[in-house]
């Protein structure tokens, strides 16, 4: 279902509920093989929507140290000084810079905090419904990890990773 945020979403503040929300991801392997899945959990976040669609903002907080995959050596290398860092970097973060009406509906513009630097993200809004007291939010984007300053792992792992955000957000007041 394509959204429409003009009509389908009351303009006011939002915040992320982090027992609804989550981050999903898939990374494949430079040869094609098998790809890994995974998740991160969501710490917190706001959504501003304002009455001109275009003038809305959002910003997202992720749990590096919650990067699970099906295979918890991994998970641990992966949270660790090579890749992640998360004992020095606990907070993997998003802030928009801009959302824009596209063709196939909304395109969420932004900086993805990593590792203490930043990078470019796109996220095309595929889903806005209203849930429960809220709303839920589901997008998609291509992360350029080494961009983001994951660097470890470069004849591994390919460049580009899969990313779907499921968020469900309430209204600011609420508990």
């Amino acid at each position: 279902m394509t959204p429409d945020l003009e009509t389908d979403v009351r303009p006011g503040t939002y915040r992320i509920d982090p027992r609804r929300s989550t981050v999903r991801f898939t990374a494949t392997h430079v040869f094609g093989l098998k790809p890994v899945d995974g998740t991160f959990t969501v710490r917190a976040g706001t959504l501003v929507v304002a009455e001109r669609p275009e003038q809305s903002t959002a910003s997202a907080e992720l749990d590096s140290a919650s990067f699970t995959t099906d295979d918890k050596r991994r998970d641990s290398d992966v949270r660790g000084r090579r890749f992640l860092a998360a004992d020095t970097y606990p907070v993997i973060g998003f802030r928009s810079t801009g959302l824009a009406r596209t063709a196939g509906g909304w395109r969420l513009t932004g900086v993805l905090g990593v590792r203490g630097g930043s990078a470019p993200m796109v996220l095309d809004v595929v889903d806005a419904a209203p849930a429960g007291d809220g709303y839920r939010f589901r997008a998609t984007a291509l992360v350029d990890r080494v961009a983001a300053g994951v660097t470890a792992g470069r004849g591994i792992i390919a460049r580009q990773v899969r990313v779907t955000v499921e968020c469900c957000v309430v209204p600011s007041g609420a508990g």
